[in-house]
């Protein structure tokens, strides 16, 4: 009992123990009565200090008068007095202390023979001053009294006798053999507190108190009551009977013979039991790294066992978790908050997501008041913040958390750490709510690490957990410390709680479970006294529970949680993500800016002009503009990379809690990716816009838009597959650049494609390290639109692409072959030089067959004689008539392409006006430096012989690749071959960046990376686990 309580008791039996100053034995009486209870409750040392406060109140209050007029004068002024102190006891004692107050007042004025009406009355004003529920105070009254009918109605009465026959009149009744007499229980369900009163002659205790006949007891939170022939009454008991008949659904939570190994193989836990029902808070406790999370988490349903089940009402959680769907709740140690959100947004979002039968202003109702039950209507409008700034306190933070998943009511709830990182007051704070529902028939597990005497007692059951997951002890938390005492033969292993305060000493526990050897000089050493597998034994001998769990299913409580829709989810991931970005100002600022400053930085430096006058920048001689669009690509590669990587491994936690409610993978998945595709697009524009203007690019917005928002897009889907694939944002950012050195490098402009080392290296077309590139893609398709489609060149584009083609076949081709018949005619009949000669007939085979088949009107019909059986010079000759054929055909379609293009110049320079308007025209659109690019003019080779074929090593933007399928064409192709039709370069790369990105979609839906990763560390650890055998195994 507390000070404050005891000296209002004290003030008010003073007033009370003597009303009629005509009975001078009255306060003789009242003294009695009060020595009698202060010595009951106080030791020796208090007791004087209390009954001396007494007698200066009694003096105070009650002077006797022998004038019979002042009766009435005395009694009003008395009454007076007892407003006053309750007024003062209203502004300094809970409502739980008060009703102390009352009981022990009604006790008080009972113990006389006869209740007077006057000391009634006192009491009475006490009750109404107290703000008492009147109902309530009946009923408290009544059991003062032991007014047996209504006690028998009520539902917060209850008789422990020593059987059902006895019982078989009472109302609530618990089974406890072999007690003499009967115990009567009250609950005051306003503020869970219990009473207890004893009716017989056996010797019974409470927490260490003797508990005497017909005396009030106050039935704290982990008491229990024991007596020598009766099994503990723990206070858990109690509770659960007073629940159990309650007209809501209950729940049965099993395990059986559960295990688990972790995928190395070691044992995690070994054979769990467990037996739990509705209405109970149980502890998991056990030192660090004993299993405790992970115990949870199977329970929970987020691991599977390896061995055993876990059964609700029936249903294994983990063969059948749809059955079970919305009954279970975890919360995690560590913040499932969205930082930039408020606290009635993050339980608004939350709500949406477990009402979809609900509308706005439901959900809007139902999050308010769960925010007003916690304690958070005033913090409702704060912005949740993070850890390291803190804009609610922790004990807040801690009870939103719960609160996310409290708001969809699930009937098993399991609790990790709960206190980690709070004060002792806010810890306090959490473990009454999470005990408050419990007692409205929550079954709740909890995994708490030392806590305080008042936190362990508010378990109803305790399970205790040893180094490698061995269970130790399952049973009430107050016994755990007398069980362990009588393991190891401590001298007072009786005693759980201080006799004095009734503390428990919660670190004994594993003061006694650690206990450590001491050497023959007096030193602890490492090794314990008992191991885990010794206090598993003796767990396994004299505690464990043996389980008959049958497979007959329970109807589970009905929940009102129902999913929305996968529109509905997509929508709402939308909002609470678009919300959470927007309400971040550093986050907005950046990435706003991000893209406009790198533009405005790249095309400020790339500007190159040589200074002769105010209008002196010319696009066309500005000789990084090649540079300036590959860069472009990379920055659109880096861009899209760093918006998206920590998307998901930023969500990781929030996704394994949201994973109770089952809800769509992929709307969570779509939102993520709208949400970053939109961004890219809005970067990208920015970029765009301020490059292209400040170098003067005209007419090529939305291309390299396109293009890049395409290359941005599949670096999100890249990013989003990393951040899915692991758990720590460090590695994901130590991987950007390992992601980013290879789009530089085989992107075809640092390193040519037939410059990289010969494995990979291709001289006829782009390598298949190459072809998996974006920035390959990406560039190419710039760099040939920005080429051909500008408003110069796509004027004269067809007409050159037709001079360049003729020109290097009747310059280069053509004199290249008649070279190689020359050859083949001096070294024909040299039987040295039959290599050679294979060599260069199978060339001139290859080449006169590709020619056959693009002129199919000046064929070849000799082809087939051009082998070393069959050649001769008259076949010799035949070709070299053809050539010239060829020569002729060539030199007519340039001669006429570039006539045609002379008269269009012409068309357009024959005014001075044109001329100029033309000269601006070629200036303003045509690139000199991106021409060398396309055409590889500054390659000394015209010609390559390559694999038996001729390769056109110049003018490749001019060259249609006819005989190369769509990935086989060369690099800087104006189109490419699809099945024979030919699609423009700009929408074939398109098509290409997209079909890539969609792919990187997919394996983001189907968790293909993580997946792979999984499966390498797992080969690589039964790899390295072969080797050690290999090198243990004898010789």
């Amino acid at each position: 009992m507390s000070e404050r309580i005891l000296k209002a008791l004290i003030q008010l039996f003073a007033i009370i123990a003597r009303v009629d100053p005509h009975q001078q034995d009255g306060s003789l009486n009242g003294r009695q009565i009060v020595e009698s209870f202060l010595r009951e409750r106080l030791p020796k040392k208090l007791f004087s200090k209390y009954m001396d406060l007494f007698e200066e109140y009694l003096e105070s209050y009650q002077k006797i008068s022998k004038i019979k007029d002042g009766e009435q004068k005395r009694n009003a002024v008395n009454s007076v007095k007892i407003l006053r102190i309750c007024t003062q006891i209203n502004e300094e004692l809970t409502q739980r202390q008060k009703t102390i107050v009352l009981i022990r007042l009604l006790e008080f004025i009972h113990t006389h023979d006869e209740v007077r009406e006057l000391e009634q009355e006192f009491i009475d004003t006490v009750a109404s001053t107290f703000n008492f529920d009147m109902d309530e105070y009946k009923l408290a009254r009544f059991f003062v009294e032991e007014r047996e009918t209504e006690l028998l109605e009520s539902p917060n009465v209850m008789y422990i006798t020593d059987s059902t026959d006895s019982g078989a009149g009472f109302g609530k009744h618990y089974l406890c053999e072999g007690i003499e007499g009967y115990i009567r229980v009250l609950r005051i369900p306003s503020i869970n507190l219990h009473f207890i009163k004893y009716r017989g002659e056996g010797s019974y205790n409470i927490s260490g108190q003797a508990v005497y006949n017909n005396r009030f007891y106050v039935l704290n939170q982990g008491a229990s009551i024991r007596g020598s022939k009766i099994k503990p009454i723990y206070y858990s008991d109690i509770i659960g009977t007073f629940l159990q008949d309650d007209s809501r659904e209950g729940i049965s939570f099993q395990t059986r013979n559960l295990e688990y190994k972790f995928k190395r193989g070691n044992t995690g836990l070994h054979e769990i039991n467990i037996d739990e029902e509705s209405g109970r808070l149980v502890g998991i406790m056990g030192a660090s790294g004993s299993g405790k999370s992970t115990l949870l988490n199977v329970l929970n349903g987020n691991l599977n066992p390896s061995k055993g089940t876990v059964k609700i009402n029936g249903i294994d959680i983990h063969g059948e978790g749809d059955a079970i769907e919305g009954l279970i709740g975890y919360v995690a140690q560590d913040d499932l908050l969205i930082d930039e959100l408020t606290v009635f947004q993050n339980l608004f979002f939350n709500a949406k997501l477990c009402f979809g039968q609900k509308n706005k202003e439901e959900i809007t109702d139902l999050v308010e008041e769960m925010l007003s039950v916690l304690g958070l209507g005033e913090t409702r409008n704060l912005k949740v913040g993070n850890p390291l700034d803190k804009t609610i306190s922790g004990g807040q933070r801690k009870r939103l958390n719960i609160a996310l998943e409290l708001i969809r009511e699930p009937a098993v709830l399991f609790v990790d750490e709960p206190t980690s990182g709070l004060s002792s007051r806010d810890s306090e704070n959490i473990m009454d709510l999470l005990k408050e529902l419990s007692l409205k028939g929550k079954l709740i597990f909890v995994v708490i690490h030392q806590p305080s005497s008042d936190i362990f007692k508010m378990f109803d059951k305790l399970f205790v957990l040893d180094n490698g997951g061995y269970p130790i002890y399952y049973g009430n938390p107050v016994d755990s410390l007398v069980y362990f005492k009588q393991m190891v033969n401590h001298i007072n292993c009786d005693e759980a709680e201080c006799l004095t305060c009734g503390n428990v000493k919660t670190e004994d526990v594993f003061n006694i479970i650690e206990a450590k050897v001491v050497d023959e000089f007096g030193n602890l050493t490492h090794q314990r006294k008992i191991t885990p597998t010794e206090w598993n034994k003796l767990y396994t001998e004299h505690i464990e529970i043996e389980l008959e769990l049958d497979d007959e299913r329970i109807a589970t409580p009905e929940t009102h949680f129902t999913i929305p829709g996968k529109i509905k989810q997509f929508g709402v991931f939308i909002k609470r993500d678009l919300l959470s970005k927007l309400t971040n100002k550093q986050y907005v600022l950046i990435n706003l800016l991000e893209a406009p400053v790198l533009a405005l930085i790249l095309s400020f430096f790339m500007r190159f002009f040589i200074p002769a006058g105010a209008d002196s920048y010319i696009f066309r001689e500005n000789e990084n503009i090649p540079v300036y669009i590959f860069i472009s690509v990379i920055v659109a590669l880096f861009i899209g990379l760093t918006v998206s990587s920590e998307e998901i491994i930023r969500d990781k936690k929030i996704r394994k809690r949201e994973s109770f409610l089952n809800l769509s993978k992929s709307s969570y998945l779509y939102s993520k990716i709208s949400i970053m595709l939109a961004i890219s697009a809005l970067q990208m524009f920015l970029f765009v816009i301020i490059g292209n203007f400040v170098l003067e690019i005209q007419g090529m917005t939305l291309s390299y838009w396109l293009i890049l928002f395409s290359t941005c897009s599949f670096a999100n889907l890249l990013g989003l597959n990393i951040s899915s694939s692991f758990n720590s944002a460090k590695v994901i950012y130590i991987l950007i650049p390992i992601i980013i050195i290879p789009q530089l490098l085989f992107s075809g402009i640092i390193v040519k494609f037939d410059r990289l080392n010969p494995i990979f290296a291709s001289q006829d077309g782009v390598p298949w390290i190459g072809n998996i590139m974006a920035s390959r893609w990406a560039y190419e398709a710039i760099a040939v639109t920005q080429y051909k489609t500008n408003d110069y060149e796509k004027e004269f584009f067809e007409l050159e692409k037709r001079k360049k083609f003729s020109n290097w076949k009747k310059d280069y081709w053509i004199t290249e072959l008649k070279n190689k018949v020359a050859v083949t005619s001096r070294i024909m009949n040299d039987d040295a030089a039959t290599v050679e000669l294979d060599k260069n007939l199978t060339l001139l085979r290859n080449e006169l067959n590709k020619e056959n088949a693009f002129l199919k009107g000046l064929k070849f019909n000799k082809v087939n004689d051009l082998t070393p059986d069959r050649v001769n010079e008259e076949t010799l000759k035949s070709v070299l008539k053809h050539l010239d054929l060829l020569t002729e055909h060539y030199k007519r379609v340039y001669l006429k392409a570039d006539a045609e293009k002379e008269d269009a110049i012409y068309a357009m320079t024959q005014t001075d006006d044109k001329h100029a308007a033309y000269k601006k025209l070629f200036n303003n659109y045509k690139n000199d430096q991106l021409e060398v690019f396309a055409t590889n003019r500054n390659d000394v080779n015209y010609i390559a012989e390559y694999n038996g074929e001729l390769i056109q090593k110049k003018d490749l933007i001019y060259l249609m690749p006819y005989n190369s399928d769509f990935f086989g064409a060369h690099f800087y192709a104006p189109a490419k071959n699809l099945y024979g039709h030919f699609i423009d370069t700009f929408y074939a790369n398109l098509l290409v960046l997209w079909g890539m990105t969609i792919g990187l979609a997919l394996c983001l839906f189907f968790d293909v990376f993580p997946k792979s990763i999984k499966f390498l560390e797992s080969a690589l650890h039964f790899s390295k686990k072969d080797k050690r055998r290999e090198t243990t195994s004898p010789a």
